[in-house]
């Protein structure tokens, strides 16, 4: 029977020593290039939404706090069907905003950043409330993202001047102006001006001495004619 035999150290000599590992300092994200850095926001914008903390949230205040139905079409719920989709809506400061005021902080006073950094921080300010809330159908989602709606800050759920209080030294002062202007435009608002987009309005044209609709004997007419000089064309091909 075969002695087992032990593996054979190296010699001395040939051994490598390392006192100390070296620090990776390898960064998913180049936060001085403006173009990573968006993606770096987008990245923690996916995560915030996709959490289960944010899923719960949504689903309380659809429950609890009557976030079932559209801020402005009350007829629009999705209280018996979730056909009708109700969409939370961020407002006046959007995710992406809260996102990077949140960012500038930690940066500004030297914490550590990282998705997973960012993405707690600013779940914390919506369990805190300290975010402004609106539930909207569908359509009039994506009309105030094209910019057809203005959405009153006094109508907006949640304390999100808190936030703006708390996180002051770090917005910046070109969304500094548009918070203001929001809230001006607020206190001079007129419901039935603002949404008049909404409103049911068809445009009627008077065509006539214009165009006369043709009669339908008549388009058929036409039809068979076209055919029936097809069909002669196909039997002359034949018969070549």
């Amino acid at each position: 029977m075969r002695e087992y035999q032990p593996s054979i150290l190296p010699e001395e000599n040939n051994t490598i020593t390392i006192q100390s590992i070296p620090q990776f300092d390898m960064e998913e994200y180049d936060f001085n290039n403006p173009k990573e850095l968006t993606k770096f926001f987008f990245q923690v914008e996916r995560v915030c939404r996709n959490s289960r903390l944010y899923k719960n949230l949504i689903n309380f205040l659809r429950e609890y706090s009557d976030m079932n139905k559209c801020s402005f079409f009350k007829n629009i719920n999705n209280i018996d069907t979730y056909s009708m989709k109700i969409h939370i809506h961020h407002d006046p400061l959007t995710l992406f905003d809260i996102v990077n005021i949140v960012y500038n902080k930690k940066s500004a006073l030297n914490e550590y950043i990282s998705v997973a950094s960012i993405a707690k921080e600013v779940m914390w300010n919506h369990y805190t409330m300290k975010v402004g809330l609106i539930p909207l159908s569908e359509t009039i989602h994506e009309i105030v993202h094209n910019g057809y709606l203005f959405i009153p800050t006094n109508i907006v759920f949640g304390y999100y001047k808190t936030f703006i209080r708390d996180y002051e030294p770090y917005i910046e002062k070109s969304l500094k102006d548009t918070l203001l202007r929001n809230e001006f435009l607020s206190e001079e608002y007129n419901y039935e001006k603002e949404t008049k987009i909404l409103k049911y309005e068809p445009v009627y044209m008077d065509i006539s001495g214009l165009y006369e609709i043709p009669k339908t004997e008549d388009i058929l007419s036409i039809l068979k004619e076209r055919i029936d000089n097809i069909d002669q064309k196909l039997e002359k091909q034949q018969t070549l």
